[in-house]
């Protein structure tokens, strides 16, 4: 039975279960922001690299040399089908579009995009064999920049739920651009809470010489938390208030060290010129 063992810790690394879609989530404490539907089918998750092989068209060169393979980008995407939909969402999939103002229910489609028109979300799934409790065990992929690519879709049934397909696509930003539009979390349940910062939100815009305030949650809490600016000739800060100083995009970071070691959150500010 040498080889046809399986690891006696198999059920601790065993993602359970279709998963939530949510706004936002604190890995640190497992806490979890508003769910944005049910599914149906669970939610597929892809992220499809894209290479370049330059050693293709040299003599005598091998394919797939690994020095001369390049990674050119990233296709991150997830899908799925909501059974259930709130006017929240349904901004979401409509993805290019406006919340009424006089009426929170009315949904305006547009025809341009705005950066402010994408957002994170997560995916958490139920992981490990203790998922139950403040310290259980989860998986969790978080989106950046995440865009609804596949328009707003229904198909309704007779004497059935309507159901509402989704393809949320990752995007990279110019603010950063080595950044890769996901990142994943694993934790096996029952492990020990680690240090964290977490900003209030991670998009935000301001007209020039306009303010926006930024609150940070820190575990432990209470934790002293500096702030800083990716360009201050763009948006500066102090003490999470964010003032837009001339038309363009910065990262807001918030900082904490806990026993030397510094943990940080960030938030892209767009800054518009002044109306």
């Amino acid at each position: 039975m040498k080889y046809t063992q399986i690891p006696a810790t198999a059920f601790q690394d065993i993602q359970l279960n279709a998963g939530i879609l949510i706004d936002s989530f604190v890995p640190a404490t497992g806490t979890i922001g508003r769910l944005l539907g049910a599914t149906t089918g669970g939610v597929n998750f892809t992220d499809t690299p894209s290479y370049t092989d330059f050693g293709d068209d040299i003599d005598n060169c091998p394919k797939n040399m690994m020095e001369l393979k390049k990674l050119d980008s990233r296709e991150v995407k997830m899908s799925g089908t909501f059974v259930t939909l709130s006017a929240a969402t349904a901004k979401m999939l409509v993805a290019v579009g406006d919340v009424d103002e006089q009426d929170a229910t009315h949904i305006i489609p547009r025809n341009e995009l705005l950066q402010t028109d994408f957002t994170d979300l997560w995916w958490i799934g139920d992981y490990s064999d203790e998922n139950t409790g403040e310290n259980a065990g989860f998986l969790a992929i978080h989106m950046i920049n995440a865009l609804n690519t596949g328009g707003f879709q229904i198909q309704s049934a007779d004497k059935g739920k309507g159901q509402f397909a989704f393809e949320f696509t990752g995007h990279y930003s110019m603010t950063d651009q080595t950044k890769v539009p996901y990142e994943l979390y694993i934790q096996h349940g029952g492990e020990e809470v680690k240090p964290s910062v977490l900003i209030s939100t991670h998009a935000a815009s301001v007209e020039e010489n306009d303010t926006v305030t930024l609150t940070a949650q820190t575990i432990p809490a209470g934790q002293t938390v500096t702030w800083s600016s990716s360009d201050s000739t763009v948006a500066s800060v102090s003490d999470g208030v964010v003032t837009g100083e001339s038309a363009g995009n910065a990262i807001i970071t918030a900082t904490i060290t806990v026993n030397g070691v510094a943990y940080t959150d960030t938030c892209t500010v767009i800054v518009e010129a002044a109306s």
